[in-house]
């Protein structure tokens, strides 16, 4: 079935919908996720007119058919929120299937971050443009209509800011995912420096202003893990952009027992994502500060981690948790989320509607994108996606699958808290 076009008016008539409302309605941004919390109607017609959301309804309400809008039934199908991918590198150049090779042969990888550096700084802005559609598509055609993606294959100020302007255009394309930009510098060290202190000074000395001033960014990144940025350094760095404006996210604990699910708490970020190896101090500090855990199990899987986060505690501890892709050439070449939820419902044990949650309204939030994605809700953009299934269980439950037939992305608007 070929969808609506983007911004376009239309009416979806007999659709089984999540709507995700209740939650939606939710102030507290607690992580407990019941069915009831799903907001499913049955029956439900859901009208858009020049892209927002006009008018949701159900049941013996359902309005008679509207002249001038195109109209799909699609009963037997669910209709539910464009999926919100809160953790992506998706804009690089080259790939790293050597690596990969090496993996399948239980050997340490050779290319690493650098390689994908040395492959992307070769890019002009076009080609960057042409990268970063080839990458959103699929993951478009995915269900993914909100996604964040992350600078760091650049390392420099001009290569920094260039990665920031394409995906500004990339955000401007009907036909992609909407684009919420992060600067995250503090990625790697770049192969002119022989020292990360000395590359930390490099960044806020002359990448950050470079990069503030395309006013792109709304958020900054620190892979904190043993080997790469200690917390101090990530601190420096993370409160160097804090400074200029930008939220703040951070890799954390992914690899090892690293230091920065604590030193995300102590800076209040929005969002500690992979956290394979926190402890239950750390949850209890991520729930004191409010921070939203952003999990990334597909990786875990593709290195064969000996731990996958602790979902289950977090979520019981009071964490809210969203799930991301991670959606980079090295350490996860999945642009799926629903592969990604398969991954949690099995290996997790989170429910149907903490998974759900977790790739729709909790993601949102975590991209301070909760007043526009994550929710069918009238005066929202109408970034919705069609389940081929009538049952919403069926998402998770398939793995090498896609269930959506179609997307449908509503007019580009501004992120709101």
């Amino acid at each position: 079935m070929v969808g609506p076009s983007p911004g376009s008016s239309f009416a979806i008539v007999h659709a089984t919908a999540l709507t995700m409302a209740p939650r939606a309605a939710r102030a507290d941004g607690k992580a407990t996720v019941g069915e009831d919390d799903l907001g499913i109607l049955g029956d439900a017609t859901i009208v858009v007119r020049d892209g927002i959301i006009a008018d949701v309804v159900h049941g013996h309400a359902s309005p008679a058919p509207q002249p001038g809008l195109d109209t799909y039934d699609v009963r037997g199908a669910v209709v539910m929120p464009g999926l919100v991918d809160a953790h992506t590198h998706a804009l690089f150049a080259g790939d790293r299937v050597a690596d990969f090779e090496s993996l399948a042969r239980a050997e340490k990888p050779r290319l690493g971050i650098a390689y994908t550096v040395a492959q992307t700084r070769e890019l002009a802005l076009p080609s960057l443009e042409v990268i970063g559609r080839r990458r959103l598509g699929p993951m478009r055609a995915h269900g993914t209509t909100t996604v964040e993606v992350k600078t760091g294959y650049a390392l420099t100020a001009d290569g920094e800011a260039l990665l920031l302007e394409a995906l500004a255009a990339l955000d401007g394309a009907p036909d992609l995912p909407h684009v919420v930009a992060t600067f995250c510098g503090a990625h790697a060290l770049p192969p002119e420096f022989a020292s990360y202190d000395a590359f930390v000074d490099e960044l806020i000395a002359r990448i950050l202003p470079r990069v503030a001033a395309t006013n792109i960014a709304r958020f900054a990144d620190a892979f904190c893990e043993r080997g790469y940025f200690t917390p101090e350094q990530s601190h420096r760095f993370l409160a160097a952009c804090a400074a200029r404006g930008m939220q703040l996210r951070i890799h954390a604990d992914e690899l090892s027992a690293s230091g920065g699910a604590k030193l995300a708490a102590a800076l209040h970020c929005v969002s500690a994502d992979h956290l394979n190896f926190i402890d239950a101090d750390d949850i209890a500090a991520l729930r004191e500060s409010g921070t939203i855990a952003v999990l990334c199990p597909a990786t875990a899987q593709y290195l064969e981690l000996p731990r996958l986060a602790p979902a289950r505690a977090l979520i019981d501890a009071g964490v809210p948790v969203a799930f991301a892709t991670d959606f980079n050439p090295g350490t996860c070449p999945c642009y799926s989320l629903q592969e990604v939820v398969h991954i949690a419902r099995r290996r997790m044990r989170v429910s149907a509607p903490e998974a759900i949650a977790g790739v729709t309204t909790i993601a949102a939030r975590s991209l301070d994108a909760f007043g526009v994605a994550g929710c069918i809700v009238p005066g929202r953009p109408a970034d919705l996606i069609l389940l081929e299934t009538n049952d919403y269980r069926e998402f998770g439950y398939y793995f090498g699958v896609n269930l959506v037939a179609w997307t449908a992305s509503g007019k580009k608007a501004q992120h709101v808290a």
